[in-house]
């Protein structure tokens, strides 16, 4: 039996999400699983209920606090030398970088899966280029570089991280639409006035939550009975409800703010369509539990959405075009035999190309190649 460290930073969103389905499948592929994370996260009360070790340390966003960063290197550095671990994988770049750095001092062999690299997205230029150097200087201190999708692993090749050898493709995962779980009361209270759409989704710059904002008015103009809501919490909570305010919808009854409270099911449940207006992505996760719920999805083609949205369940729009995210809504609310249709198509394609053994098993190869080449 490998013991298996997975190192992650984000407290919530999908990364956190993997990382917890990750930590409760491994064991039946004769993996010991402990996790070090931040001091808080959304899926710690499932992890610790299932009796997982979990071990909590400074980390947290960004590099404006140097100090606390060489407290999180430190403290990871002793828990590897503590825990002895055959494998540290880590999630998120901060993580990777940490990390990658503790299992060097500690002659660890390390998986690292950034779940989209650093130097991807709205950036500056100067941002961009230190993150790439950052992620070319760390490759050789990577056993293996685990890329959410196809279009995770051309970035890494196409900007020279690393060579394909050290690169495998394990799309993201999750689990089937959760039996026996109610629709959010809220919002089947929406929906029973017409059809609902709605993003489930973390409140962060990435997520372009302002773009669907200024879609809606257009939608509700020439969809009178639509509704449409923002399920979710995050940093830019307030800047959002201000903007809504803005466009006049917090005085608007077929449109509702409302916060997140997991499993995702509880939402997806009382959906007619997902929505997920990001400016940039890996492999996001809430459309693979839309699939699995059978909600048709209008998202935007950034990263490997597209590998997971595909015609039969769904429409891919430009980033930050409110216009063509309007159209695409008012195509698909005013449709109800098509959102059938996609409905039953997107169970489908979840279980056939995006399960949560799946994810699971192919992880797990990749750990047994790497202690197999450590021998």
């Amino acid at each position: 039996m490998a013991r298996v460290l997975l190192a992650f930073e984000p407290p919530d969103g999908g990364v956190a999400e993997q990382v917890m389905q990750l930590a409760l499948g491994l064991g039946d592929h004769g993996h010991d699983v402990e996790l070090a994370g931040p001091r808080e996260a959304i899926v710690y009360p499932r992890m610790e209920a299932a009796g997982l070790p979990v071990f909590r340390l400074p980390f947290r966003r960004g590099y404006g606090k140097p100090a606390e960063d060489a407290q999180a290197l430190r403290r990871l550095i002793g828990l590897l030398r503590a825990r002895r671990p055959d494998v540290l994988h880590c999630h998120s770049a901060k993580a990777g970088v940490l990390g990658r750095l503790a299992g060097a001092a500690t002659r660890t062999p390390v998986v690292y899966s950034p779940h989209s690299f650093p130097f991807v997205g709205d950036f500056s230029e100067a941002r961009r280029v230190f993150a790439l150097t950052i992620e070319r200087a760390l490759a050789p201190l990577t056993a293996l570089i685990i890329c959410v999708c196809d279009a995770e692993r051309r970035e890494a090749l196409d900007n020279r991280v690393a060579g394909d050898e050290r690169l495998r493709v394990v799309h993201n995962g999750c689990g089937p639409c959760e039996a026996g779980v109610e629709p959010d009361a809220r919002l089947a209270e929406l929906a029973s006035g017409g059809p609902l759409a709605a993003a489930v989704t973390v409140l962060r710059e990435q997520k372009s939550v302002d773009v669907l904002l200024d879609a809606v008015p257009e939608v509700l103009r020439r969809v009178p009975d639509a509704r449409v809501a923002v399920v979710g919490d995050g940093p830019l909570r307030d800047e959002l409800h201000a903007h809504a305010a803005g466009l006049g919808l917090d005085a608007e009854p077929r449109f509702a703010f409302l916060p997140f409270s997991p499993p995702a099911a509880r939402h997806l449940r009382a959906l007619d369509v997902f929505v997920l207006p990001s400016a940039w992505e890996a492999f996001p996760i809430a459309v693979l539990e839309a699939l699995a719920c059978g909600v048709p999805q209008v998202a935007t083609n950034v990263g490997g959405t597209g590998e997971a949205v595909v015609a039969e369940t769904g429409l891919l729009v430009p980033k930050r075009d409110p216009a063509a995210m309007a159209d695409a809504l008012v195509e698909l609310l005013s449709a109800p035999g098509r959102r059938a249709a996609m409905a039953e198509a997107s169970q489908r394609r979840h279980a056939e190309s995006f399960g949560l053994e799946r994810m699971v098993a192919s992880t797990a190869a990749a750990y047994d190649e790497i202690l197999t080449n450590q021998r």
